[in-house]
């Protein structure tokens, strides 16, 4: 396909000026937290102004997040943040989902693999021993981020050997990457793609896996899927968990694929690049937005 047939595709999926050309669509709206609201420094322009004009209108709003961090921790940095609680209704991470899942190994050896020590909290509470490497573990718990190369080698043979032994991994952040700033950084999803390579079985919490959404369907009290509208920055995990879901969703382009977008001046976004990376996926979003804003 062309340059120009790639634009003409492009057309079919609306660039949205904001949210109000479809706000009247929805009651209820699933937006992400990192890529969407902020960039781990700085809330995005035009957010505090979308979320509070969301909640004047009576709109449902519910953040979900890929973090390993449980909700009561979120809420706090994003109080730094200076969005407030008053902002939204409710907030549902795949750490929350994870704990549910830990709740039922407890008595249970694990190894804490990656260098998150608040994903430790995850733990807290429940009979869960954390052992000291994988020899001597049930099971997983995989919050790996970014690394260097020797030290993503070493841990890749680490990893290579628990699969061999048949552990079972937890994964409560399926994230592949995510923008720091202005920096790309890798996240325990790219871990637990590469244990599944090798043999290893995975159970993810979080998009775009369905028992996150189950979670905040029923916070939002179960509302018709019609009227739900999902607001994410991730084709792999936004985007396709909106879609196996059955909610409509918006690709926001100020997170991690806005440089496979922009033009060569690096704001303006490119028309064809972006019909590109869109083409031909799976899952493909009903709207398209610069940035969430009003």
């Amino acid at each position: 396909m062309n340059n120009a047939s790639l634009s003409d595709h492009y057309t079919a999926l609306p660039l949205l000026s904001g949210i109000e050309e479809i706000a009247d669509n929805y009651d209820a709206f699933i937006l992400d937290i990192w890529g969407v609201l902020h960039n781990g420094h700085a809330v995005f322009n035009g957010v505090i102004d979308c979320l509070t004009t969301m909640k004047d209108q009576g709109k449902a709003v519910l953040l979900l997040s890929n973090t390993p961090g449980r909700r009561h921790e979120i809420a706090s940095a994003l109080d730094h943040l200076k969005i407030h609680r008053d902002l939204y209704n409710f907030i549902v991470t795949a750490g929350d989902s994870a704990h549910d899942d830990l709740k039922n190994r407890q008595g249970q050896r694990c190894w804490f693999a990656g260098g998150d020590p608040d994903g430790k909290t995850l733990t807290q509470g429940l009979d869960i021993p954390l052992s000291n490497g994988h020899e001597d573990a049930d099971f997983i718990l995989n919050l790996a981020y970014d690394m260097d190369a020797a030290e993503k080698a070493h841990f890749h043979a680490l990893l290579a050997d628990a699969a061999r032994n048949g552990l079972d991994m937890i994964c409560p952040n399926p994230d592949i990457i995510v923008m720091v700033g202005d920096t790309v950084k890798e996240c325990p999803g790219a871990y637990a793609l590469y244990y599944e390579q090798q043999g290893g079985a995975v159970t993810y919490h979080g998009k775009p896996h369905e028992p996150v959404y189950e979670m905040a369907w029923r916070y939002l009290g179960a509302p018709d899927k019609k009227r739900i509208l999902a607001v994410g920055d991730s084709l792999h995990t936004d985007i396709q968990g909106a879609n196996r879901f059955g909610i409509d969703s918006v690709f926001n382009l100020s997170g991690i694929h806005r440089q496979e977008c922009v033009g060569s001046d690096g704001r303006a976004i490119d028309n064809a690049k972006l019909a590109t990376l869109i083409t031909g996926q799976e899952h493909s979003p009903a709207f398209v937005l610069d940035g969430l804003k009003w």
